[in-house]
């Protein structure tokens, strides 16, 4: 099967763009006006591949198996996901606006204003990065109306896009942190100005698609020529400049939204810099270049944001050293240095050992990947842009090759160490996202804390406040990541409620609609409203626990494969009213992990299709202690539906041993008693909806009896 050659986002926003709201900034297409003259040189753009600005070269085909959907091709309907995505639209979103107009939050809309003269000047209240944080508040609103189509969110953004174009400088550069404290550009690689001008550029692309105005994409224009001719002679001394590189994702977006080549280029140019002179930090990935790198190390948001950067300029230029590359962290990543949640970052603080590059001399890192097999549940970091970073990474292999494993891995993150970041009301948050929280008496580590938090003021535990955006963000466009489409196939990846309309690759329209009380239960139901008029294969997932899992069409029993961790093919010439049905067996199961991970020996996580389970304190029955609770996995063990906690959730309920306390007053080790413990039913609750119910102790993995 080859690649899928349709830009779809390209065309899409060609077909919607409004001259009236264009500003001056429409591409060619909106010259010809309304009528049978501007549908003529729509289709004609369409056909040829022409991007939207002014002299685009024609689109280059896209070197990947799979394309996504465009960006009101999907929605949902309900379920799991339709409810998270209105959480996000009806309370989530409002929150991050409200706190991000505070001066002293640590992303803080203010900044931006000072720095556009439209308040009183003074030091910036929010962090370096502060503004790309705001600009992934912009583009959760984006993704928000396009869908919804809201004016009060279309008047918000005007509203932050008019303080965004005051606050950029006359040559394109745009970072209220600096601009406010007057030290020099590009004087320390910290200051993360790279990391606020590539959310600038995305948001900018996401805007103009939901919306058809100019305005942000202008601004983004003049950010994407300042850092082309800031970065294209590649000096050396930004040569690692990018320590947060969200600006090569940026870069493509804004080029896949203009039709600029140089903005691919300058993509290219940032991918090719990193490690490209002696001096480079393992932190940030700069220590070797991507392109020999081996293993997995540093900072685990910049990592996944450069993987995600160079995923995207493969995607336009093919080149095959990229793949390879991210192919071999891949491998490094999930078989040696990822939590069973998805989440990636081991280490608060630590060293990095090279096993190839680099033995000597040793790089101090944090929030980064531990060791091989270096996986500790109480500091684990996990920050959850780092978790979703990681989504987004595997999100974009599975496009580029229509792999199954890549999907899992996407999954298992959105469902766990994702959703964990943000409480079930939706206006309190986690940075960090470990696997066992033990009581009061053991101190927490940077960027724990206790209980979730609503803001991160002063008198918060957390000074940043990048994670909220980021997971709102990722919650507003993830109906896009619910399908994919190649020439010939629509790709299920996501089992939810929710609808696809679309076009075929020949113009045919393709609808679907799928029903699901996943992930608590495992029958999916799609029903074909319109199909091309010739065979297409709907590919299903078949994740890795789902042994068992049956098909049918129209009620009949089909004769395919359906092996666990693949993509099932169902080909065939659909017609509207077709009924597919996919049962997926949801047991609950026992997880060992890898003998060398020490944190976990001798001990069984739970879970029960994609959810990861834990052990939270609030479920024990009083005087019985957390670290005192060994479970039994050959006891009897099943899942019930709980309608009155935590909003509705399936618990699993089965066998555990209590252990008596005792006194280790003074003492690090005592003599065993297997003897010793009496039998006990233990409830466990999906991990992501920990912490909801006051400060507790929780743990993922238990001791097994």
């Amino acid at each position: 099967m080859g690649p899928f050659v349709a830009d779809r986002d390209r065309r899409e926003s060609v077909g919607r763009v409004d001259a009236s709201r264009c500003h001056g900034s429409c591409p060619p297409v909106a010259a010809c006006g309304p009528g049978w003259l501007g549908a003529l040189c729509t289709i004609l753009l369409v056909l040829a591949g022409v991007g939207l600005a002014s002299g685009a070269e024609p689109a280059r085909v896209r070197h990947a198996r799979l394309a996504a959907p465009g960006m009101t091709d999907v929605f949902w309907t309900g379920g799991f996901w339709g409810q998270r995505f209105e959480l996000c639209k009806e309370v989530i979103l409002p929150h991050l606006w409200r706190v991000m107009q505070l001066a002293d939050n640590a992303a803080t809309f203010n900044d931006l204003r000072m720095a556009a003269g439209l308040a009183p000047r003074g030091k910036p209240g929010g962090t370096k990065w502060s503004d790309g944080d705001c600009h992934k508040c912009v583009e959760t609103m984006a993704w928000l109306y396009a869908l919804a189509g809201d004016p009060a969110l279309e008047r918000r953004m005007d509203e932050a896009i008019q303080i965004i174009a005051k606050a950029q400088q006359p040559d394109g550069y745009l970072s209220s942190w600096v601009q406010l404290s007057g030290v020099p550009r590009w004087a320390d690689l910290h200051n993360h100005e790279l990391y606020n001008m590539g959310h600038l550029m995305t948001a900018a692309a996401a805007h103009y698609r939901a919306t058809g105005k100019g305005t942000y994409l202008d601004v983004a224009r003049r950010t994407g020529d300042y850092l082309y001719k800031v970065f294209s002679p590649r000096p050396r001394k930004l040569a690692h400049f990018g320590f947060n590189p969200s600006q090569i994702m940026g870069a493509v977006d804004l080029y896949r939204a203009t039709g600029e080549p140089k903005y691919l280029e300058l993509a290219k140019i940032f991918v090719d810099m990193r490690g490209s002179v002696p001096g480079g930090s393992n932190q940030n990935q700069a220590a070797v270049a991507l392109r020999k790198e081996r293993e997995a190390v540093g900072h685990c948001v910049t990592a996944t944001y450069l993987w995600c950067g160079a995923a995207d300029v493969y995607a336009e230029t093919g080149e095959e050293s990229l793949l390879e590359a991210l192919q071999r962290l891949w491998v490094d990543v999930t078989t040696r240095k990822m939590y069973l949640t998805g989440g990636t970052a081991a280490l608060h603080h630590g060293e990095v050992y090279r096993r190839t590059f680099r033995r000597w001399p040793r790089d101090s890192v944090h929030e980064s990947f531990g060791a091989p097999y270096q996986l500790p549940n109480r500091t684990a970091y996990n920050e959850t842009c780092a978790n979703i970073g990681n989504a987004m990474w595997n999100w974009r292999l599975l496009n580029l090759t229509g792999q199954a494993r890549y999907a899992e891995v996407m999954e298992r993150v959105l469902y766990n160490s994702m959703l964990s970041g943000v409480g079930l009301k939706g206006t309190d948050f986690f940075y960090t996202n470990p696997l066992r929280r033990c009581g009061p008496d053991v101190p927490l580590e940077s960027n724990d804390s206790p209980t979730r938090w609503s803001d991160t003021t002063p008198s918060s535990p957390v000074r940043c406040f990048c994670c909220p955006p980021n997971l709102a963000r990722t919650l507003a466009k993830l109906h896009r990541w619910a399908y994919s489409l190649s020439e010939d196939a629509v790709w299920v990846n996501l089992y939810g409620s929710s609808v696809l309309k679309t076009q075929w690759a020949s113009g045919s329209p393709v609808e679907l609609a799928q029903t699901t009380d996943y992930p608590w239960q495992g029958r999916v139901r799609i029903v074909v409203h319109k199909a091309p008029p010739r065979p297409m294969a709907l590919m299903l997932r078949i994740p890795g626990w789902a042994d068992g899992a049956a098909v049918t069409v129209n009620g009949k029993a089909c004769d395919v494969v359906l092996r666990p961790g693949t993509y099932a093919e169902l080909r065939r010439q659909w017609s509207p009213g077709d009924r597919i049905e996919l049962d997926l067996p949801m047991e609950v199961v026992f997880i060992e992990a890898h003998p060398l991970v020490e944190e976990s020996r001798a001990q069984v996580a739970v879970m029960r299709g994609p959810l990861v389970y834990c052990l939270e304190s609030p479920d024990l029955p009083e005087g019985v202690d957390i670290d005192t609770v060994a479970i039994v996995p050959s006891g009897r063990w099943q899942a019930q539906w709980r309608d009155s906690l935590l909003g509705g959730v399936i618990v699993v309920e089965g066998e555990a041993v209590v252990r008596p306390t005792g006194d280790w007053s003074g003492r690090l080790y005592r003599r065993y008693d297997p003897a010793a413990g009496r039998r006990l039913r233990v409830r466990l609750i999906p991990y992501f909806a920990w912490a909801n119910r006051g400060r507790s102790q929780m743990t993922v993995w238990l001791p097994a009896r």
